[in-house]
């Protein structure tokens, strides 16, 4: 019996893992986790952290037992705990646009009750526009699993650190290199990585090093700042900022500029983005005035009344900063990638200083695009125009007799059709068709 209480106590002590001697009262989870999850202790144990002796449940917390159940999850380390004790670069970071409400779907940081709130943090000073939306259609649109694999694998910069530094390693090489900024700012909506990587600046950056080039950080967050909107002149697809917010935010990056080049040189470029910006906008709003044109006389396929319902807006039509990508009618679909990818790139590739992104990436096919949407446009008018002329002529009768025989109501629906077949073939205007239709109308009686 005694061996048996003994085999029971080696088998318990094994699946609880209990303190090892070498490890502190303070400190109960290295013994288990260097077990199941040695990566983990390793890169702890080479951390600042265990050098100040900042141990787990510091930053975890202490509601926990053994066995991690339901009721005693570890807690995430957010921001507000990092803050704690890093309290610069987290004021520094909720002030920039990593930490001002990016979190994907209706968790705005307004909505954090945990954290003091003010005016600034969702508004431009003296202004009453929000500093951007935080709702995401697009989000709420996505299965659960591509919420979290997809949108919410970038957007936890706004209140996780580790976004950017590793988890449990405090190396700081980790968040320095320019890399880890590639894993959000790449892809086709906002390519800045590569526009980089690709541009002067990365392949020195390469060839050389830091003292020589720039990378992310000595433009975006010099000298040591975790403000990522330092700067930056304009908000999310280049939503205008107050002339006062600009001119600051510009001479701040005059100033970042002026450390290698003249700062009339690097005026000019970046003016040159500004006006490439407002020049691709203006064909994307283009494109929004053909679609809602479009859409009012019904040429869009599938219609939004006949699509899934939009997940904030209904049945309506929304190509606004809440587009979708699905359920789109072929004229919507290339309007998504002239907002949201080759609008973007055209003036951040200037602003990067790669010209091939500006132009090849950007500016050729915005234009391309454009194009496609007004030989779209034009083709389903001619589209619609022949069938509402088929559908006349077959009511009419395909003969197109001119007897006018029979009942005064098909008398009027004949001269009816025939007037209308004159609108439809452009012999009367929309003007002299109407002035028509009410004649005959009054001649008919009605």
């Amino acid at each position: 019996m005694r061996n048996i209480a003994l085999l029971i106590l080696t088998i318990s002590a094994v699946l609880f893992c209990p303190n090892e001697g070498n490890a502190s009262e303070k400190e109960p989870c290295a013994s288990c986790h260097k077990q199941k999850t040695p990566g983990i202790v390793s890169a702890w144990k080479s951390s600042a952290h265990a050098g100040a002796q900042v141990e787990c449940l510091e930053c975890h917390g202490d509601g926990y037992n053994a066995e991690h159940s339901s009721e005693h999850e570890r807690k995430v380390v957010t921001a507000q705990v990092c803050a704690r004790c890093h309290i610069k670069e987290a004021r520094s970071h909720f002030a920039g646009k990593h930490g001002i409400g990016f979190r994907a779907g209706r968790a705005c940081t307004r909505n954090d009750m945990n954290t003091e709130k003010g005016c600034t943090d969702c508004h431009e000073k003296g202004s009453l526009a929000p500093r951007q939306e935080a709702e995401c259609a697009s989000f709420l649109a996505q299965s659960p699993a591509m919420q979290r694999q997809g949108c919410l694998s970038c957007h936890i910069v706004e209140n996780r650190c580790d976004a950017c530094h590793s988890s449990h390693s405090t190396d700081l090489s980790i968040a320095k290199n320019p890399a880890i900024c590639s894993t959000c700012h790449m892809g086709p909506d906002h390519p800045q990585y590569e526009m980089w990587e690709s541009s002067k600046h990365g392949i020195l950056f390469r060839q050389k090093d830091k003292s020589y080039s720039p990378d992310c950080a000595a433009c975006h967050m010099p000298d040591g700042t975790h403000n990522v909107s330092e700067g930056i002149t304009m908000g999310l697809a280049g939503q205008e900022y107050p002339p006062d917010v600009r001119e600051r935010e510009r001479d701040k990056m005059l100033t970042i500029c002026a450390r290698c080049h003249l700062k009339s040189f690097a005026a000019q470029n970046l003016r040159d983005g500004d006006a490439i910006q407002r020049q691709s906008k203006a064909l994307v709003e283009e494109a929004d005035s053909i679609i809602r044109e479009m859409e009012k006389e019904g040429l869009l396929i599938p219609s939004p009344a006949a699509r899934p319902a939009h997940p904030l807006y209904g049945n309506t039509l929304e190509i606004g900063a809440q587009m979708l990508y699905e359920n789109l009618s072929r004229a919507e679909a290339l309007l998504f990638r002239m907002k949201k990818f080759y609008y973007i790139i055209s003036y951040k590739g200037v602003f990067h200083q790669n010209p091939d992104y500006a132009h090849w990436y950007g500016n050729a096919p915005l234009k391309l695009t454009l194009s496609e949407i007004r030989s779209e446009a034009e083709l389903l008018k001619e589209f619609k125009l022949l069938r509402d002329r088929v559908n006349n002529l077959s009511a009419l009768g395909l003969s197109g007799a001119d007897s006018e025989s029979g009942t005064d109501k098909e008398s009027l629906k004949t001269a009816l059709r025939k007037l209308k077949e004159r609108h439809l073939k452009g012999e009367l205007s929309k003007d002299a068709y109407e002035k028509h239709r009410s004649e005959i109308l009054k001649r008919y009686g009605f």
